[in-house]
């Protein structure tokens, strides 16, 4: 997305080099690092999450229009569309096929090894229109 090495030093050790202190019968430990990246609350938050649910859309988008992943057509100009965005959830819009379910698992996976972001199978779901529920459940 064009941040330059520099940048994404700094986020970088912002996020790497973070400590916290908690407070115990109300007064604060001392402090220690904490082990996980980013944490919800967290100022940068927002604007990491921004850039990368920017990046998925940029990578559903560019497979849509080099027909890897092949979108709907809606409206009277038959204009494509093969996702939505709205906070923190995804819609897919894509022909019921076999091969397509397959090449959007294959962007899912790249953005997944590209950010280190998992998709959450358990709030995941799966839904077919005018397709058999054996298409579905397979």
């Amino acid at each position: 997305m064009g941040f330059g090495h520099k940048w994404r030093r700094w986020i970088f050790l912002c996020i790497s080099t973070a400590k916290i202190s908690v407070l115990i019968n109300g007064k604060p430990t001392k402090m220690f690092p904490i082990g996980r990246g980013l944490r919800q609350g967290c100022p940068l938050s927002p604007f990491l999450f921004n850039i990368f649910g920017e990046a998925l859309s940029v990578l559903l988008r560019k497979a849509t229009n080099e027909n890897i992943i092949k979108g709907v057509e809606v409206g009277r100009n038959g204009m494509k569309i093969s996702h939505l965005q709205f906070a923190d959830d995804l819609i897919i819009f894509a022909k019921a096929d076999l091969e397509n379910v397959k090449c959007i698992k294959r962007v899912l996976r790249l953005f997944e090894i590209a950010s280190g972001l998992c998709l959450n199978m358990k709030k995941t779901t799966l839904y077919g229109v005018n397709v058999d529920l054996q298409c579905v459940e397979c």
